[in-house]
């Protein structure tokens, strides 16, 4: 797995294309991260600054908002009590009116207490202690003597008072649901229906609630409420578990007692910073991406570019000296192609011209092999023209000097290196007869050509070295048979010289394809120089080969392409 990882690693970071990616976006994405951390820090802490103002600013509201209820039902409450408890100007003597005077008085005092409601006080009512009220007719006092603070209030003592929320469920008319904010105060009297009476003042609650619940939904709020004896008269429902980290704010109301905790949850406190923080890491994730593709679509061309030349060098390295890479742009990519380009050229001229110089060079070292005359053939023929001058008539001597002047003449004609096969079999022949000449009529040969491999080009001098080499080497006074086979093969040609001699070993064929082999007086070299004329008119590819068995036979073959 490790080396395996360090391949991928070692891969990857040979690819230019994944170090321009790389460079890109260290260049792209620590300046974004830089200011992006530091916006994002910047951000947040005024937007938390802003935010806590906000709630700091809600949370006074409602403490202020509180605290004016219970300021002005503390105020008309008080003032109420204070006129009540003037002697001179008690005006209720009894609690049902039995003289026309009296019912004015009531009336009158009624008024009173409707002159102290404002637009969201619900009721004020003055309630003796026979149950008897004074106020609108609106009010069920059965069921408000119901209701569980009521109790409390006859515990009250003079000069203290009680202030709670309830529903308004004890009025004939109107809503039964509403919140109200009650406050009930002992009158401060001892005459007649006045003692031991209460002074009830409510007022609307459902803005406060409202606002309350603003707080709830909005700011995640949980608000809790306590009277003056520690106990909670309201509480947000279904409220979260209580953390250390939770932000909170406390208020106390000193002339009432009360206490107002707010409780809000640190993942809500700092909501809005949060979501700076994910638009922040989106934007650097947007950006990554970004960034990664252009530079992928960026360096696409590069890459390949680099990439075509890469595979111009790589079949230039192979041989092929034919590639050239298209120019399709004027930059530095562009200017190393067509430098490419150049070289190329260059080298492949270079090469022409040295392999040229060393085909001129060939050709010299042939010219003078030309000239190097079998001194065997040379004396062996004199001799017999000398002895059959003895023997024989005039008209035969004529005919194998005739032959044996074709043979010369073919052998020191250097104008063409490479001459129809045809040419060459017909040389051959003149060889042939001058070899039974001399020898007699001791050999067969047989010749297996197809027509139309007569006219295929091959270099001159390409069989007599071989002829050669059957007459000197393989047969016994030119005894013996030699087959000569022609055969066309797609695309090339292919000649088998066989005999029925003593044949070779496999060291006496390895000498003779030997370049650093020669036998004695030169003998030898003819076979060499025959597959080495091939290779250098056709290339490696084609050239001459030997197979031999010993005591039985020897073939020769010769493979080369068809020109014409």
């Amino acid at each position: 797995m490790k080396n395996f990882t360090k391949k991928i690693k070692n891969y990857s970071f040979r690819s230019i294309r994944t170090k321009m990616v790389l460079f890109f976006l260290i260049v792209a994405l620590f300046p974004l991260l830089l200011f992006g951390l530091l916006s994002y820090g910047k951000s947040s802490e005024i937007v938390n600054k802003q935010f806590n103002d906000y709630e700091q600013f809600a949370v006074s509201q409602l403490n202020e908002q509180i605290e004016n209820i219970f300021e002005q039902m503390y105020v008309v409450s008080k003032d109420i009590n204070q006129y009540l408890s003037d002697p001179t100007l008690v005006i209720l003597q009894e609690e049902i009116p039995r003289t026309y005077t009296g019912f004015i008085e009531i009336k009158n005092f009624e008024r009173y207490l409707e002159a102290h409601k404002t637009y969201d006080t619900k009721g004020i009512y003055l309630i003796t202690n026979t149950g008897y009220y004074y106020g609108n007719s609106r009010l069920d006092i059965h069921k408000l003597f119901k209701k569980p603070f009521w109790k409390e209030i006859n515990s009250l003592k003079d000069g203290d008072l009680w202030i709670g929320f309830y529903n308004t469920d004890h009025y004939f008319t109107g809503k039964k649901d509403e919140k109200i904010i009650g406050l009930v105060f002992p009158i401060e009297s001892d005459f007649g229906v006045l003692k031991g009476s209460k002074l009830l003042v409510e007022t609307n609650a459902e803005e406060l609630f409202s606002y309350i619940g603003f707080l709830e939904n909005d700011l995640h709020a949980s608000i809790t409420l306590k009277n003056g004896k520690n106990q909670v008269v309201y509480k947000t429902k279904n409220t979260q578990k209580e953390l250390t980290t939770d932000i909170i704010w406390n208020n106390h109301f000193e002339a009432y007692g009360w206490d107002i905790h707010i409780r809000i949850p640190k993942e809500y406190y700092y909501q809005s910073s949060t979501v700076i923080l994910r638009y922040t890491i989106a934007a650097i994730l947007f950006s990554i991406i970004l960034v990664s593709v252009l530079a992928v679509v960026f360096s696409v061309p590069l890459t390949r570019g680099i990439k075509s030349l890469n595979s111009s060098m790589k079949r230039v390295s192979e041989g092929n000296l034919d590639t050239q890479i298209p120019i399709r742009s004027n930059d530095e990519l562009g200017i190393l192609s067509q430098n490419f380009n150049v070289m190329v050229n260059q080298i492949k001229e270079l090469i022409e011209k040295i392999s040229m110089t060393e085909r001129l060079k060939r050709q010299a070292e042939l010219k003078a092999f030309h000239y190097q005359i079998n001194p065997h053939l040379l004396f062996n023929t004199l001799n017999s023209i000398q002895w059959k001058a003895r023997l024989s008539g005039a008209k035969e001597v004529q005919g194998m000097i005739y032959h044996l002047t074709e043979v010369l003449h073919e052998n020191l004609n250097f104008a063409d290196e490479l001459i129809p096969l045809k040419k060459e079999l017909k040389t051959i022949q003149h060889y042939l007869k001058v070899q039974e000449i001399r020898y007699g009529q001791t050999f067969e040969y047989i010749e297996t050509i197809h027509p139309e491999c007569l006219d295929y080009l091959i270099p001159r001098m390409s069989l007599q070295p071989l002829f050669e080499n059957i007459f000197f080497h393989a047969f016994e006074d030119g005894r013996g048979r030699i087959e000569l086979e022609v055969t066309a093969q797609p695309g090339y040609l292919e000649l088998t010289l066989t005999d029925n001699g003593k044949g070779m070993n496999k060291e006496t064929m390895d000498k003779l394809l030997d370049p650093n082999h020669q036998g004695v007086n030169g003998r030898g070299i003819g076979v060499y120089n025959v597959d080495q004329r091939i290779r250098l008119h056709f290339g490696n590819e084609y050239g001459l080969s030997i197979e031999s068995v010993a005591g039985m036979k020897s073939s020769f073959r010769i493979k080369w392409p068809k020109r014409s």
